[in-house]
């Protein structure tokens, strides 16, 4: 029945700290990556539309040159001063004008620049001429596309005279270069690499500081929970000396129910309940009087009826506590019963809290095969088949099934075994359940 060792507390945060730590990291990283992507893609894009800029008041100059020393309208000046440039290849050091198109809007002609040994050509040309050849409604645009997989700039940029007065659009396709895609992926790199290291510094330089602040919320939780289990642990003995003079019942009855609870994956916290509500289910008996809690023969009905108001009374004394209120649904529901006669309030079936309904079965289980001052100690097939007789009535029949599975290994672990070994074994499973639990018994 050995169970994982559990993990401290303190173990639990300064890891969670760790992976906290290292989990920043990580998404800072990807964040300074995407926001150098998008930082150097606009660059990127500027850089381009002040080619193209530069590029149109080259043609632009050239034409009004053309107009000055020949004369003609500015339509056939700049056709003329397209074809000069066009007859000159372009080529700047960050990239290359793969597709450049004149247009008049109010016209249908357009002149097209191709770069027809480009190796992604076609995807370049089908994409430009997919576009309308319109006014841009903000005068000019430019934006990122990937064509062929890579990554191209599109310009639409508008031409204008000296007077400010638009002639015609140039759209423009820029295909950076092999050097420029090669500084685009190193400032992506160093961004991401320098995003990281300044994370890891900052981390570096606060781990300690957060380690001390977390050891001491370590030292304090741990006093709190130590505080917390000292007083459940008292109050089981309390009422432990005034019943039978001894925590084997606790110890056993616990033992019982945890390990059914466990064959039934009941989650942590519900464990946790479980334990607390086993550990006080009779804490209530405190206010009850001497001569009717003590007394060796059967009660009579008024007796009865006072003794069953050890339910309230446990009630009564958990209330005030946070940390113990959740075993209000066994203390209060123990001696409910599966078809609806128990106390102190009828229910019934699954409207039985489940920690009680596995309680239940272990408390009578214990009982039955327990000596107390009233009577003698009933055998292991004898109590097992008054379990099985309640089955539907008294118990849950699913949790009856699960316990007759184990009862007679439990039975012969638990019971008979001195006070010893019974709080070696609960203490496993309370650490287990309660991390720093061990010191509920000290």
């Amino acid at each position: 029945m050995a169970q994982p060792r559990p993990v401290s507390l303190q173990t639990f945060v300064y890891r969670t700290l760790t992976l906290r730590l290292a989990l920043m990291a990580v998404v800072i990283g990807l964040l300074t990556c995407v926001a150098v992507y998008i930082v150097e893609r606009q660059n990127l894009r500027s850089m381009v539309v002040e080619e193209t800029r530069a590029e149109i008041q080259l043609l632009i100059a050239r034409t009004l040159q053309i107009i000055k020393d020949q004369g003609g309208e500015h339509r056939a000046a700049f056709h003329r001063a397209l074809e000069e440039r066009l007859s000159v290849p372009v080529k700047p050091r960050d990239g290359e004008f793969v597709y450049v198109c004149f247009y008049e809007t109010a016209a249908q002609e357009s002149e097209e620049r191709i770069a027809d040994a480009y190796a992604l050509i076609d995807p370049v040309v089908q994409f430009a001429r997919a576009q309308p050849r319109v006014a841009p409604e903000n005068g000019e645009t430019a934006r990122v596309v990937m064509l062929g997989d890579r990554l191209h700039v599109f310009v639409v940029t508008p031409l204008t005279d000296p007077l400010e007065r638009t002639i015609g659009y140039a759209q423009a396709v820029f295909a950076p270069s092999e050097t420029a895609r090669l500084a685009f992926q190193d400032k992506l790199r160093r961004g991401v690499v320098l995003a990281l290291l300044i994370v890891v510094a900052t981390s570096g330089l606060l781990y300690p500081v957060i380690l001390r602040l977390v050891g001491k919320l370590t030292i304090l939780s741990r006093n709190l929970l130590a505080a917390n289990l000292d007083t459940l642990s008292l109050l089981a003995s309390a009422i432990a000396k005034r019943d039978s003079d001894t925590d084997l019942h606790n110890f056993r009855v616990t033992l019982y129910a945890a390990r059914l609870a466990e064959a039934l994956r009941l989650p942590d916290s519900a464990m946790q309940t479980l334990i607390k509500g086993a550990f006080l289910h009779d804490v209530g008996k405190i206010g009850i009087r001497d001569d009717i809690l003590l007394k060796a023969g059967g009660l009579d009905a008024e007796e009865f009826s006072l003794m069953q108001e050890h339910v309230q009374h446990g009630l009564d004394i958990i209330q005030g506590s946070v940390w113990l209120n959740d075993a209000a649904l066994v203390v209060g529901a123990h001696h409910e019963k599966f078809d609806g006669s128990g106390y102190p309030q009828g229910l019934a079936g699954k409207a039985i809290p489940l920690p009680a309904r596995i309680f239940a079965v272990a408390d009578v289980f214990d009982a039955l095969t327990s000596r107390r001052p009233y009577k003698t100690p009933l055998s292991y097939e004898a109590s097992m088949a008054i379990i099985r007789a309640g089955s539907g009535s008294h118990f849950d029949p699913e949790i009856v099934d699960a316990f007759a599975a184990l009862a007679e290994g439990l039975h012969r672990a638990y019971a008979g075994q001195d006070n010893r070994r019974l709080r070696e074994e609960l203490q496993a499973v309370v650490a287990r359940y309660f991390s720093e639990g061990e010191m509920l018994l000290d």
